[in-house]
């Protein structure tokens, strides 16, 4: 097959992975014709260009800056990157007649580029895989009004999951919800889990080891580590509240660390700093070997949801956390189905709403004594890893279902 990936997120870092990625190459190694359509950033180059590879080439198309930037600037870009897809797609792949075209949500940006490739590429088939739940999501945590906006991205949303062939989900959650609020049929839907290679993360020398307990001041402690974007979508604000109960009890062999950006980050850091707790650090970033290497020597791994939303997320968090073998300790709302991933099918760790602080702090107990659980629900983990979030499982789901 010639298959087409549609991508803002792919990463220009050839260090850095990425599932998308990961999956590309996939489709490589299996003898189909792989071309991505991918954004290239302006600190990542001046000009569209061409990258190939053996039967893998990626488009890298200059339409500006989309992440890290402000509201307006990403908007901006938002706006004009159908006219750049549209117009790097029709130059560069104007020979090639597609048979799957594969692109992400949030894909509001995306929607009038697929649009454009459906009217030639007719008989290709087109699998959207629905990792957000925009502009709802957005509207959960109030980043967002019921408004104009909110209308005009809802009506592109709608178009997105009409003009898609199939729709790839996390978890059957996922499919009740958009079966329930849009008229999709259920033929078109398939479960569709978070996917990485299978690696694993070696755990760090004893030189490393030590390295790394002295640079984040370790020694002696029981780690938990959050990382990723921190934004309110993560309700940071009660895993404060577990920090601040620890030391209320005067429990003082605790280190939370948390690593990351995103727009909430001064906020939560001021949030520690007025309640003067030392045993929660910040990180903005650290390299991804070093990080792997901090989740090893962690005990264990945090997930948080803000409590507001009513659309049933699976934080992607948790694959890295399942690949290295780590257990789980998870704040979410109700509407997601990640307890039941996390406590029923993994069986990797604990949960409870965010907002029930009691529970929170029993379970994070009972994980800090027991260190028989916390090897158990660890290889729970790593096994759950390897029977369903391959890179391998994700390309056999996906071919299954296109197969039919």
């Amino acid at each position: 097959m010639n298959v087409l990936f549609l991508m803002l997120n792919y990463p220009f870092d050839k260090k850095r992975e990425h599932m998308y990625k990961d999956l590309s190459r996939k489709f490589a190694e299996e003898g189909h014709n792989v071309y991505v359509a991918a954004l290239l950033e302006n600190k990542n180059g001046n000009e569209t260009f061409v990258q190939r590879e053996k039967n893998h080439q990626i488009l890298w198309i200059k339409a500006g800056n989309y992440f890290e930037v402000n509201k307006f600037r990403k908007g901006l870009t938002a706006f004009f990157l159908p006219f750049y897809f549209n117009n790097a797609i029709d130059q560069h792949f104007k020979d090639i007649y597609f048979d799957l075209v594969i692109y992400p949500t949030p894909a509001i940006t995306l929607y009038y580029t697929v649009k454009k490739l459906k009217k030639k590429h007719d008989n290709a088939k087109y699998l959207l895989v629905v990792k957000d739940i925009f502009p709802q999501n957005a509207l959960d945590i109030n980043m967002l009004n019921k408004g104009l906006i909110y209308s005009f991205f809802r009506n592109i949303e709608k178009k997105i999951y009409n003009i898609s062939d199939y729709l790839g989900c996390m978890s059957n959650k996922n499919i009740e919800y958009l079966k329930l609020h849009n008229q999709i049929d259920e033929d078109r839907f398939f479960k569709l889990e978070n996917w990485s290679s299978v690696y694993k993360v070696d755990k760090p020398t004893d030189d490393e080891y030590q390295a790394l307990i002295e640079k984040y001041d370790l020694k002696d402690k029981f780690v938990c580590t959050f990382g990723g974007n921190i934004s309110p979508a993560n309700e940071l604000e009660f895993l404060i509240d577990l920090a601040a109960k620890l030391e209320e009890n005067n429990i003082k062999d605790v280190q939370f660390l948390i690593i990351g950006k995103g727009i909430a980050k001064n906020r939560i850091k001021n949030l520690i700093d007025k309640k003067e707790l030392k045993n929660i650090k910040m990180y903005d970033f650290v390299p991804t070997e070093e990080y792997d290497q901090l989740l090893a020597l962690s005990d264990v791994g945090l997930v948080n949801l803000n409590r507001n939303y009513t659309i049933p997320n699976i934080p992607s968090k948790t694959l890295n956390l399942m690949r290295i073998g780590k257990p789980v300790l998870a704040a979410t709302d109700v509407n997601t189905d990640y307890s039941t991933l996390i406590m029923e099918e993994a069986k990797c760790g604990l949960w409870c709403k965010t907002g029930d602080l009691d529970t929170y702090y029993q379970n994070f107990m009972s994980l800090k004594n027991s260190k028989e659980l916390r090897e158990i629900f660890a290889e729970n983990a790593r096994n759950y890893f390897e029977q369903f979030l391959t890179t391998d499982s994700a390309y056999q789901n996906i071919i299954k279902k296109i197969g039919e």
